[in-house]
């Protein structure tokens, strides 16, 4: 199994994208933490995890909060002995025109979804590099590479992502930590409850591919990146959006 012996802790996995690559994970060998704010969701996802055999173990933390994203890390190491690989997919949604757009709003975005990556890495990755081995990824959306209106506050925050994460992969590079991004185009998961049908159906025909993506299929390219044979790889942005960037940024 390419992820056998080692630990990942996945931010916001207590449904969809985060949900489809820690069941990935725990199937190709990992151990797995699972993140999240329900703690019905987290049971949940942690029941399904521990079908492949695994560890796992769920911690409700806000990654907004610096102190919170240690003492998961540390809960993590006290229980596994170490963190390998972080996947760093928590992050909200608010499809808002920027003359509505409140300070509120934006706040909570960037925390969420910029500082968010920032208190989970710099909580884990000194151990990483102690180790001599890392892997750190990402999860953003193909709204920090094209920014689309009515998403200044995402836009924001994801093109801001991609920033830090190519400076995380530079400073860590020579230590063994990787560190990239994954940007998917709109994929189905709950969070299309807050598109109409019709809105979706629209989206899909401007999609090369002609389709929505499905989780599993970013969970795919997270267990690349995650594994010995990117070791190769890091500091990159893969754009996983069925060609709607292309045709359409």
């Amino acid at each position: 199994m390419r992820l056998s012996g080692k630990t990942a802790l996945v931010t916001g996995s207590s449904s969809g994208i985060g949900r489809a690559i820690a069941l990935r994970f725990a199937r190709e060998g990992a151990d797995i933490v699972i993140n999240g704010r329900d703690e019905r969701k987290i049971a949940a996802v942690v029941k399904e995890a521990e079908a492949s055999g695994r560890r796992v173990l769920g911690i409700r933390a806000n990654v907004g909060s610096l102190a919170e994203c240690c003492a998961m890390v540390e809960r993590t190491q006290s229980e596994f002995g170490h963190l390998d690989i972080l996947v760093c997919n928590a992050g909200v949604f608010h499809h808002t025109p920027f003359l509505k757009l409140s300070e509120e709003e934006w706040d909570e975005v960037l925390t969420i979804d910029l500082k968010g990556i920032f208190n989970c890495v710099r909580a884990a990755v000194a151990q990483m590099v102690d180790r001599k081995w890392g892997r750190i990824i990402a999860v953003t959306a193909t709204s920090g590479v094209v920014a689309p209106p009515q998403m200044a506050h995402i836009a924001a925050a994801k093109t801001g992502a991609h920033g830090l994460m190519k400076s995380i992969a530079a400073e860590f590079a020579s230590s063994g930590v990787t560190a990239n991004v994954i940007a998917p185009g709109l994929v189905d998961t709950p969070i299309l409850g807050n598109f109409s049908e019709q809105a979706l159906q629209d989206f899909a025909r401007r999609v090369p591919i002609g389709r929505i993506g499905r989780p599993e299929e970013i969970a795919e390219a997270a267990l690349y990146l995650a594994s010995e044979e990117a070791a190769y790889v890091t500091g990159q942005v893969l754009n996983m959006s069925g060609g709607a960037v292309i045709a359409n940024g």
